[in-house]
């Protein structure tokens, strides 16, 4: 009884010390589209010719994460002139009262408003198709979609197959903001 009783105590001493490690975070600013955000350190932003500004991971265990199915690539970022009705009327249905898109496997997946400091937009997760090196999973994916609108500009991050972590989604809403 004694060994099991260390053996949990342990367990759940290991769990609450891995729920607890704190993310260090940095500033990304883009002086172009006018728009600031955190992100992890262990992430950066760079220019790719074929996919635009993408976040990629700069550490070894970040790398190895991202590397087969994700093609190296956290999240792309596309920027449109056009605002929140617009991207509403143009990319969404309505469903009664709800605006809802689809995914490979459902109809309507549900679109969830959000807000921040001087923005407003919205966010839907999809389950997508990953591509890893050997082979296509045309549905094993986890792809998030986070639309900024502020005016007539919209900032869009979207996942590449692997969800954020809530506490970084959390701190993406509360630090997104357009540069006046």
């Amino acid at each position: 009884m004694l060994k099991l009783t260390f053996f949990v105590s342990t367990i759940i001493g290991l769990c609450t010390a891995v729920s607890a490690q704190t993310i260090q975070f940095k500033t990304y600013k883009d002086p172009v589209h006018k728009i600031s955000f955190d992100i992890p350190s262990y992430w950066t932003i760079k220019y790719s010719k074929k996919d635009g500004l993408i976040g990629i991971p700069i550490t070894k265990a970040q790398k190895d994460i991202f590397k087969d199915c994700f093609e190296g690539i956290v999240f792309r970022m596309d920027f449109d002139n056009y605002g929140l009705d617009t991207l509403l009327f143009q990319q969404f249905d309505k469903n009664g009262n709800d605006y809802v898109t689809t995914d490979k496997v459902r109809l309507n997946v549900p679109v969830k408003f959000i807000q921040g400091q001087n923005w407003k937009g919205i966010r839907h997760d999809n389950i997508c198709g990953v591509y890893c090196r050997d082979y296509v999973s045309h549905a094993g994916g986890e792809c998030q979609f986070f639309y900024f609108c502020k005016g007539n500009k919209t900032v869009t991050i979207e996942t590449n197959g692997r969800a954020f972590d809530e506490k970084f989604i959390e701190r993406l809403l509360s630090s997104f903001k357009f540069i006046d």
